[in-house]
C-alpha cells in the first residue's frame, strides 16, 4: 500500500488510534509537570468528548463502559477507575479549564470522525454492552489527527 493510500481501519481501532495520540500528546505536552493521575482526567474527558458524538442515542451507562473499555487499553483499572470518577478540587481552575478544552476537542475530532463516513456506527454489539463487548468493525479511513491539544 503506498503512502497516499489511507489506512482502512474497524471505528474501534480508529477511535483507539486518536487516544493514544491523545494520550502521547498530553504525556509530551505536560511531562512531569502534570501529576499522572491529572493526565489520566485529561485523557478521559477527552475520549468522553471523542465518543459522546458517537454514543448520543446510548444510555449513559453504554457510554461510559464504552469509555472504560478504550482507557483500559491504555492505563491500568485502577487509574481508569479513578480517572472516571475524579472531580477537580475546588478552586483548580486550572484543570477545570482543561477538562472543558480537552472535552471539546475530542468532541470535534468525534464529529471530524463521523463526518468521513462512519455515521452508521454500532461500536458494541448491543446498547447494553459490558466493558467487554467486542466492538463491531465498521470500516473508515484513516485521516491521522491534527496536533491535539494545540494552543
Amino acid at each position: 500500500m503506498s503512502d497516499d493510500t489511507a489506512t482502512r481501519r474497524s471505528l474501534s481501532d480508529e477511535i483507539g488510534y486518536w487516544l493514544e495520540s491523545a494520550s502521547r500528546t498530553l504525556a509530551k505536552h505536560y511531562g512531569d509537570g502534570v501529576p499522572e493521575a491529572k493526565q489520566d482526567v485529561l485523557l478521559a474527558h477527552y475520549l468522553y468528548g471523542l465518543t459522546a458524538v458517537i454514543h448520543a442515542d446510548y444510555a449513559p451507562a453504554a457510554h461510559l463502559a464504552a469509555a472504560r473499555s478504550y482507557l483500559l487499553r491504555l492505563i491500568p483499572e485502577e487509574r481508569v477507575t479513578r480517572a472516571l470518577q475524579a472531580v477537580p478540587e475546588a478552586g483548580d481552575a486550572w484543570l477545570a479549564n482543561a477538562l472543558d478544552r480537552v472535552e471539546a476537542i475530542g468532541e470535534k475530532q468525534g464529529h471530524m470522525l463521523l463526518s468521513r463516513g462512519a455515521d452508521i456506527v454500532i461500536p458494541f454489539s448491543s446498547r447494553n454492552a459490558s466493558a467487554a463487548g467486542s466492538a463491531e468493525p465498521v470500516v473508515i479511513e484513516r485521516d491521522p489527527p491534527k496536533e491535539a491539544f494545540s494552543q
